[in-house]
């Protein structure tokens, strides 16, 4: 009985991961990111720190999780390069801002940054089951300034 259970359930999952696969939440990403440009830009340290979270998050998941045809179609700001400029970008920004080099973060920062982190991986499953877009739209909010 458990053995014809859990075969079940085997090929149920084979049968449902093509579907969602082909899922593609290409465009409330989009928008998501569209209205997070429309809102308030960082100002505050913190705020350049949280930036550099996120933009790292986005880096290390969304061509994971998407995959190449549904990464084709976001706008090209969320691609993989262009995250990995924006985690680098808001990063050097913090730091300047602080007055300190990479390497001389005090403890208070570091632990920032690692609930930052902690908080973004959470945030970042909503947009990953199409549920919740906040993620997409603190990246748009952070999007880097033109001309940089």
């Amino acid at each position: 009985m458990i053995i014809r259970t859990l075969a079940s359930i085997a090929l149920l999952s084979a049968a449902c991961l093509p579907a969602m696969a082909q899922y593609d939440d290409s465009a409330n990403v989009n928008t998501a990111f569209a209205q997070g440009k429309a809102l308030e830009k960082p100002q505050t340290t913190n705020e350049y720190w949280t930036c550099a979270v996120f933009w790292h998050v986005w880096s290390e998941f969304a061509a994971d999780e998407f995959g190449e045809t549904m990464m084709a179609r976001l706008d090209p700001a969320l691609g993989e390069a262009a995250a990995q400029a924006a985690y680098a970008y808001w990063e050097k920004e913090a730091a300047l801002k602080m007055g300190l080099g990479m390497g001389e973060l005090d403890a208070e920062t570091e632990l920032f940054l690692e609930q930052r982190t902690d908080t973004a991986w959470g945030i970042a499953e909503g947009v990953v089951w199409g549920e919740d877009y906040s993620f997409v739209s603190i990246l748009g909010q952070c999007a880097v300034p033109a001309g940089q």
